[in-house]
Formats: structure tokens, C-alpha cells, sequence
């Protein structure tokens, strides 16, 4: 029986030598590839493949969101990340949006092709050091503390992130709390560099949409008391 794959990583570069290597084991077969989240999304509805090998740093959707997305839409695809990033919090966020295992890009060929079958067969491949795994529901950080946590990879402020969110300065205060908690992050520079490396990003415009107004801008000139435009 032939595992059919997609390879979702966006850098060509990587795709190639996966791809090459990959396509040289008999029982596996890469059926599609992608070089961001929304591709891969896309890829795996249209070609419903048994594995998906999906990259945790990507542009415009990162591998966390793309799993989560892919769970619901594609069930039946077992999702299997790839990833220089190493660091617990990332394993856990995969393996909450759904992953079933998870790679750093060190590993060998081998592995690689191990962790597909296993994966493909109803196992997992993930690293013995994963602490014990929260229910989905509470490990996965929601949509709001997605969205705090894109403006603090921005290098905004809280009192921004507020202003921009519509909400109080305290109210993304615990967000940060429970990003933290979820993420086993003991510091908010931790937190910071969880974001970046994550590649977070906020949605475009939305900064530049929520800026305060330069004063006078788009109003006639004020009137001085002294008669002169102020």
C-alpha cells in the first residue's frame, strides 16, 4: 500500500531535497507540495492525502493554524510537523491543534520515513521529553490570544495591543497570563521569542487602521485667538 504525502515547507530548497528523498522509498508517494499554510490547507482538501508534513514556520498561516484548520477539514490526514524550533511550547501547540508527530529538521531520512509510517499506521512520533499532554480545548491558544500574540511579535505595547483590540490594558495583561501558562513560558521575554519565532503576524492593516489621528488632520485649521491659523 502506497502512503500518499504532501510536503508543505517554504523554501524550495527543502521541498526539493524532502521531495527527491522521500519519492525514493517504494511504499511512499508525495502527491502534492506547498510553500505556505493556506496552500497546504488547500492541498490537503483537494488531495486528500494519508500524511501531511507540514513546516512550523511558514508565511501567511503558520504550521500551528494549518494543522488546527487541516484537523477539521481533513480528518482522515494525519498531520506530522517539521521543524528546527525544538522547544516544548511548539511541540505541545502542534500536537494541540493536532499533530501526531512532530520532527526536527536534524533528523535523518530515515526517521523521516519511520515517523510517516508510523503516523500513516494510527502511532505517534513525537519526542520523549513532551510533557504530558492538556486537553486540546485548553492547551490551544484561542483566536484572541493568537491575535495578542501577533502584535507582540510586532514589538507592540500592551497599552497598544489594547487599543488596537478594543479592550482594557488589564484584559490583554491576561492574555500574556494565559499564553504563558498554555505555552510553560516562565517570562514575557520567553513569550517574545516564542512569537518571532513563530513568525507571527498581525492582520495587515489593522495597525495602520487603529492608529490615532495626527491632530488636525482632516480638519480645517483652528483659529487662533490672535487671529492667526493655528
Amino acid at each position: 500500500m502506497t502512503i500518499r504525502v504532501v510536503l508543505a515547507d517554504d523554501h524550495l530548497m527543502v521541498r526539493d531535497a524532502l521531495v527527491g528523498m522521500l519519492s525514493a522509498e517504494t511504499d511512499l508517494a508525495v502527491v502534492g507540495v506547498a510553500a505556505d499554510g493556506y496552500e497546504a490547507l488547500a492541498q490537503a482538501q483537494s488531495l486528500r492525502p494519508d500524511v501531511l508534513l507540514l513546516d512550523l514556520n511558514m508565511p501567511n498561516l503558520n504550521g500551528i493554524e494549518t494543522a488546527a484548520r487541516v484537523r477539521k477539514a481533513v480528518p482522515g490526514c494525519r498531520v506530522i510537523a517539521l521543524s528546527a524550533l525544538s522547544d516544548a511550547c511548539f511541540v505541545t501547540q502542534m500536537v494541540a491543534a493536532g499533530a501526531r508527530g512532530y520532527l526536527d529538521k536534524s533528523a535523518s531520512l530515515s526517521s523521516l520515513a519511520q515517523a510517516v509510517r508510523q503516523v500513516h499506521g494510527g502511532g505517534t512520533w513525537l519526542p520523549e521529553t513532551l510533557p504530558p499532554p492538556a486537553p486540546p480545548a485548553r492547551a490551544l491558544l484561542s483566536r484572541r490570544e493568537r491575535e495578542v500574540l501577533a502584535y507582540i511579535a510586532a514589538g507592540q505595547r500592551g497599552s497598544r495591543i489594547a487599543q488596537v483590540l478594543g479592550v482594557a490594558v488589564k484584559t490583554v495583561d491576561t492574555y500574556r497570563r494565559r499564553m504563558m501558562a498554555k505555552l510553560g513560558l516562565q517570562s514575557q521575554t520567553e513569550l517574545v521569542r516564542y512569537a518571532v519565532a513563530l513568525g507571527a503576524t498581525p492582520e495587515p492593516g489593522r495597525l495602520a487602521a487603529a492608529s490615532p489621528r495626527t491632530p488636525g488632520a482632516g480638519a480645517a485649521p483652528v483659529a487662533s485667538t490672535s487671529g492667526v491659523a493655528s
